[in-house]
């Protein structure tokens, strides 16, 4: 019989061969990766260093290590949100100079991404001319009506200047490096196989996204359960008048056109793991997010209980609200609406690939149900199988994991058989080409799904 505890994935204790206990983690793992407060030097003016995981023992320290910035805000917002304090990290990834990058046309791609948001750092030179930047948040902006001048899409690195260059084009420029903070070793062994977690990069660039969701992927295979988050990228802008117009802003603001979003936004990532908000970008401040307080919400919420229609405590106008339309516009391309008004609210728990053909435990809600029914398979599975592979060994499997999920439906996170209505399924068997394999595929039905929901599991004997 299952028990629950306030830990992270799922613990199975084993006896002489035999399965003792089965217990259940309510909590989740997070890391957020985002920006600390930068030296000129690029290195972090507080006492953590770029890629390293950090951890803290109060609120109130997260400034000690990152300084006055997003990613200190970030922890203390996801833990008023729920986030648990002893599964808390954060990582800063390194800010890095380029200079002397060449662009031969008049529209192109600068080769980094994330850039930083501040055109101050940026020169864009034709031939001894220094080019006026300013930033544009639609793929592929247009091209400036005035002279010498080029508009950037800091998010994934196009441009597009009045005419092409002399020669070529000389840029010098900074970026944020989150893929090398995604792929730090501490990161990747944080949570352990049989655990799970939520990774939520504090970013809105698409080029971030895929990167990490790549990284979420590989630990997945590997039974470390994470569960990926990113911003949602924005395709469009809202051009500033001169006099609202600075070097952090560039001359314009992200927007979502959420009536084009599905045709003309980037939207590389498509996984039942990986989930993206949008707006997430604070009233007032240029590159502040909401994405520590949507962080802790997500990880602290009840686990019987989906994240939707809550309020993300600590903040109160985005930089773009949407109306009940907007709303539903993003929600059918697989985002997850936030909506202001007096408080900021989740609109949603879709994972990115929701409205695909076939697709299964796509809302995160059922995502974490569905993660936690395939470690309990896969450690029962383990402790049983690693025996001797015949019938009645598979059948002892076969019934622990019935038993178990038995358990789970008591608790009422997924369905229970009744009469004749079948809402669970174990079905143990050696595989077909390799004897020394065992398949363990169960089929189940979360509350509020209509269908079930398949889990697979190959166990080593």
């Amino acid at each position: 019989m299952a028990t629950y505890g306030d830990f992270p994935g799922v613990r199975v204790e084993t006896e002489q061969g035999g399965i003792q206990s089965v217990s259940v983690g309510l909590a989740e793992k997070v890391v957020l990766f985002g920006q600390p407060e930068y030296k000129d030097n690029g290195s972090i003016n507080g006492d953590a260093s770029v890629g390293e995981l950090v951890s803290i023992a109060s609120p109130l320290e997260a400034e000690t290590f990152f300084g006055e910035s997003e990613l200190a805000d970030g922890m203390q917002e996801a833990l008023q949100n729920g986030a648990n304090l002893d599964f808390l990290r954060a990582v800063a990834p390194p800010r890095r100079e380029v200079t002397g990058e060449t662009q031969g046309a008049a529209t192109g791609t600068l080769e980094n991404t994330e850039i930083v948001e501040d055109v101050s750092t940026i020169t864009f030179d034709d031939d001894g001319t220094s080019l006026d930047v300013e930033f544009r948040y639609t793929p592929g902006p247009s091209q400036p009506t005035g002279s010498d001048t080029v508009h950037i899409n800091p998010l994934t690195g196009e441009y597009a200047a009045d005419a092409g260059p002399t020669t070529e084009f000389t840029v010098d420029y900074e970026h944020i490096d989150y893929e090398y903070a995604f792929n730090e070793n501490a990161v990747l062994n944080y949570v352990n196989e049989n655990e799970t977690g939520v990774f939520f990069a504090l970013s809105d660039s698409d080029t971030v996204s895929s990167q990490l969701a790549t990284v979420v992927s590989t630990l997945r295979d590997n039974y470390q359960l994470v569960s990926g988050f990113a911003l949602a990228e924005p395709n469009d802008s809202r051009v500033l008048d001169p006099a609202e117009t600075t070097d952090t802003n560039g001359g314009a603001e992200p927007r979502y056109n959420t009536g084009t979003y599905g045709t003309d936004a980037n939207q590389s990532v498509s996984s039942n793991s990986f989930f993206k908000p949008a707006p997430a970008r604070l009233d007032g401040s240029p590159t502040k997010t909401i994405g520590g307080g949507l962080a802790g919400l997500y990880a602290g919420n009840p686990i019987d209980d989906a994240v939707y229609n809550e309020v993300v405590q600590g903040y109160n106008n985005l930089e773009q609200g949407l109306n009940k339309t907007e709303a539903g516009d993003l929600r059918d391309v697989d985002l997850i609406p936030v909506r202001d008004g007096g408080s900021v609210r989740v609109k949603g728990n879709r994972a990115t690939n929701f409205s695909e053909a076939g697709t299964a435990a796509a809302d995160f809600f059922t995502r974490r149900i569905t993660d936690r029914v395939i470690l309990v398979i896969k450690q029962v599975g383990d402790a049983i199988l690693g025996l001797i592979n015949n019938e009645e060994t598979r059948t002892e499997a076969e019934n622990a994991i019935a038993r178990e999920l038995g358990s789970l439906a008591q608790e009422g996170l997924i369905r229970d058989n009744e009469g004749d209505e079948t809402n669970y399924v174990v079905d143990v068997f050696e595989s077909s080409t390799d004897s020394n394999e065992v398949k363990v595929n169960v089929s189940f039905t979360p509350f509020g799904i209509v269908k079930k929901v398949d889990a697979s599991v190959t166990v080593n004997v």
